[in-house]
């Protein structure tokens, strides 16, 4: 009987042996193709990327995927404390539409970028278009217009009102204007960052 028993706890014990070690190498294998951090065969980033403040890898900076050194998808840059700062959401051809957040989830600032890439030159991201800012309320502080990220206007508003325009060229101030209660009150011309004119409308 003992015997009988003790074959029986021999055979189990050897069982699970087998099954323990092959369990590690399943779980090895599933780690390893899915460990972030690729190159393709020409030294391009391929695949999940995640980059930490830290050497310890605890404190995330970016989450995100590349093909074939180009990102898609959603990409994710978190500040210090842990806590989302913005979100890339690339399309087709380089395209991306970019939103900053506030502490409290709310957006901050959102517009569209472009992310050009290609053999022998360096990858290039720049803003274009229309750029909004928000306050933690929700309301326009700022809107912003870029042409190949170059700045060519920008707007404040305080509660909902528009209060000043400015016109740039070669991101140097040729105009600025100033609204009250939604009229235009004040042009004031510049040319070289100097002024040169101040007219009065009101």
């Amino acid at each position: 009987m003992r015997l009988s028993r003790y074959l029986l706890l021999c055979c189990l014990t050897a069982l699970l042996g087998a099954c323990a070690s092959s369990k590690p190498s399943s779980q090895a294998g599933r780690r390893g193709f899915w460990r972030p951090n690729h190159f393709d065969r020409h030294g391009l980033e391929n695949g999940r990327w995640r980059t930490y403040y830290d050497d310890y890898k605890k404190q995330p900076f970016t989450t995100g995927r590349y093909r074939h050194g180009r990102p898609v998808r959603t990409f994710n840059y978190y500040n210090p404390t842990g806590q989302l700062d913005r979100t890339e959401q690339y399309q087709k051809d380089g395209l991306c539409e970019v939103t900053y957040w506030h502490p409290d989830g709310q957006v901050a600032r959102k517009g569209s970028a472009q992310w050009v890439t290609g053999k022998g030159r360096a990858p290039r991201f720049f803003w274009y278009g229309t750029w909004t800012s928000y306050n933690p309320t929700g309301q326009v502080t700022d809107v912003q217009t870029y042409n190949d990220g170059t700045i060519t206007r920008a707007e404040k508003y305080k509660d909902g009102q528009l209060t000043q325009v400015d016109v740039y060229e070669g991101n140097k101030t040729t105009r600025t204007e100033t609204y009250q209660n939604g009229q235009l009150i004040r042009v004031e011309t510049f040319e070289k960052g100097l002024r040169t004119g101040n007219t009065q409308t009101l």
